[in-house]
């Protein structure tokens, strides 16, 4: 009866030592689950997103392919454009260039042109000063011509006074002299007025 109560007893205790490593066998086996369900979680995500950043960086690529692809025929492309405008600029500046000769020749022209005018504007200015000197000698001959022509007439006037009372009186003697001319005598010697002051 002991032995039995005491077989009894040992099989409780291994059923509940067994119960309680089942129990925690479970407990390490859903703790386990949770972790490989999250790792497979986590995995997933970091796949999707691993798929989405290898799918976006070959897409970037591939334009980055197309782009650089483009790059030569847009620099060939400017580059001829570039080369188009600097042929203009260079005809521009051969034009300004020959545009400028022309202006310079011109201005030589214009300042010997002048030259030759300032010399003969002195030239001129040298004439008129002659020309003025003369004027200013023939008025001096002009008045001194005046005056000796006013003293001839004074002269004459004179003369025809003292003569002419006598030879009047003399005429009147003379059966062949005419009495009185159509042309009396003067009257007096001749006084000019004076001139615009």
């Amino acid at each position: 009866m002991t032995n039995n109560h005491e077989n009894s007893f040992e099989h409780e205790e291994d059923y509940r030592e067994v119960k309680e490593e089942a129990t925690d066998a479970q407990r390490r086996a859903h703790r386990l689950e949770l972790i490989v369900y999250a790792s497979l979680a986590a995995f997933a995500v970091l796949a999707v997103y691993g798929f989405w950043l290898i799918t976006s960086l070959t897409r970037d690529v591939s334009q980055l392919t197309v782009e650089i692809a483009e790059v030569p025929r847009v620099v060939d492309r400017d580059m001829s454009a570039i080369v188009r405008h600097m042929d203009a600029m260079e005809g521009h500046m051969v034009e300004i260039s020959g545009s400028t000769t022309k202006m310079e020749g011109h201005m030589a022209t214009i300042a010997g042109t002048m030259g030759g005018m300032e010399q003969g504007i002195a030239s001129i200015d040298e004439d008129i000063a002659k020309m003025s000197t003369d004027i200013s000698s023939m008025t001096q001959d002009t008045e001194v011509m005046a005056g000796s022509v006013i003293g001839m007439q004074r002269d004459m006037w004179s003369l025809n006074r003292n003569v002419g009372g006598p030879m009047g009186m003399m005429n009147m003697f003379n059966p062949f002299s005419g009495q009185g001319g159509p042309y009396p005598g003067s009257g007096g010697h001749y006084r000019p007025s004076p001139g615009p002051q």
